[in-house]
């Protein structure tokens, strides 16, 4: 392919209608989509979904650590192979909401299916209270669908399974807003498959 400028993508927006889900949560074994564009939230299953709303201006990080052996020989000075020994793909994302969804997620608790609005936080409608608790190490299970959006082109990152492995500290400073960074790692099904990337890229279409 010769270059093309077309090609150059951006994090300019989401998914969904307003552009603003960059990234959708829910209970492990949802049904995920099976492309870039279609709205997990619409259909049957759809309700599983959860948006957890703004995101800092950070957007979406995906970091991967690989661990490795080297091998050395006698009369080398470098390495004659590199073994792998494990390999470690995580997400990074900061919630700019205090809802349920978000905070749900950042102190690691189910999110419920009867949603929007009501995950593994049940809220009290009649003046929008809700309380939780935090102590001993929790191990919550999620699925995830990141979408980063440029004009026609959608990037689809869609993850069966990860879970909360870093938080960011809480913190509140005079004038700021609360964040709530976290840290996820996708794990791999029994298929091998971590994550599923699906690419819609408009300068290769070549239909009417």
């Amino acid at each position: 392919m010769t270059a093309d400028r077309n090609m150059i993508l951006a994090g300019m927006n989401g998914g969904g209608a307003a552009g603003t889900a960059l990234a959708l949560f829910a209970n492990v074994g949802a049904t995920m989509p099976a492309d870039a564009t279609t709205d997990p939230t619409v259909g049957a299953g759809g309700t599983a979904w959860h948006d957890p709303g703004w995101i800092t201006e950070d957007g979406l990080t995906r970091a991967v650590n690989v661990d490795t052996n080297d091998v050395k020989a006698y009369g080398s000075s470098v390495p004659v192979r590199i073994i792998k020994t494990s390999r470690t793909t995580t997400f990074s994302i900061k919630f700019l909401e205090s809802n349920p969804v978000s905070l749900a997620i950042y102190h690691e608790l189910p999110l419920g299916t009867p949603a929007p609005g009501d995950p593994g936080i049940t809220v009290d409608d009649t003046d929008g209270s809700f309380d939780f608790t935090e102590g001993a190490a929790r191990s919550q299970l999620y699925a995830a669908v990141f979408d980063v959006v440029d004009g026609n082109n959608h990037v689809r990152a869609v993850v069966p399974t990860l879970e909360v492995t870093g938080q960011e500290d809480f913190a509140a400073a005079p004038g700021a807003p609360l964040t709530y960074g976290v840290t996820m790692t996708a794990y791999p099904g029994s298929d091998g498959v971590a994550i599923h990337w699906f690419y819609v890229l408009d300068a290769l279409a070549t239909g009417p």
